[in-house]
């Protein structure tokens, strides 16, 4: 079926990012293996690649308040959070062929087209995967957004809590304590989660990049759909 064959190629690229994993012997068991690590596999391999751009924005941070400190002549202290802010811009405005691609490698590319050429039979199959894959990601898609609508509501709702429970007029010392106690605690649960969808979502982009970078390689091959033949 070309369902089967599409997932299998996604999970090319997922593999292909995060790394693959031994096949055990039952399908029931490789299953249950996949469900357990599939999950925290996508949020690590995003994670480091969030961790590349802040180390590049730490070395960014230096460059600048070496720079800074020459020409104004300010204490180091002073200068770290101007030099912190430049260094953020600069990263994050930084070209295409940097920020759109994070994550994409011509090794994991090339992995995923040669299992697209080894696994397709002809050009028409091709493109038929091409749009199967289309709408792997417009689930994908969905998926994040409402992610972020989440995201937004339970932001509003610690919003509220904190001005209700902590922060409001007339709170007796006992309670404001205990308020100001399950808001740090809401808190630090929002950042983790929100830490992970970024993570995540990180991670989802780079997969869908690989998959596109090798779709288009393998319809550039000449023989494309006679590889498995």
């Amino acid at each position: 079926m070309k369902y089967e064959i599409a997932l299998q190629i996604v999970r090319s690229a997922e593999h292909a990012l995060m790394g693959s994993r031994p096949s055990l012997p039952y399908r029931w068991l490789q299953q249950v293996m996949d469900t357990v690590l599939d999950g925290p596999s996508l949020i690590i391999a995003g994670g480091h690649i969030l961790i590349n751009r802040m180390l590049w924005i730490g070395v960014t941070t230096a460059i600048f308040m070496v720079f800074l400190g020459a020409v104004e002549k300010q204490p180091a202290s002073s200068l770290l959070l101007p030099s912190l802010f430049l260094a953020v811009g600069v990263v994050y405005f930084s070209t295409p062929s940097r920020s759109m691609t994070a994550g994409v490698t011509a090794p994991r590319v090339e992995q995923v087209r040669e299992f697209i050429l080894s696994t397709i039979h002809d050009r028409q199959e091709l493109e038929l995967l091409a749009q199967s894959i289309d709408v792997v990601r417009t689930h994908t898609m969905q998926k994040l957004a409402r992610f972020n609508v989440l995201a937004g509501i339970a932001w509003g709702v610690l919003f509220w809590f904190v001005g209700a429970h902590a922060l409001a007029p007339g709170l007796s010392s006992e309670a404001m304590s205990r308020g100001l106690s399950y808001s740090m605690l809401g808190m630090l649960v929002f950042a983790l989660v929100l830490a992970a969808g970024l993570c995540h979502a990180t991670a989802v982009r780079a997969v869908c990049q690989i998959l596109d970078f090798a779709m288009i390689e393998a319809r550039a091959e000449p023989n494309a759909g006679d590889a498995a033949q």
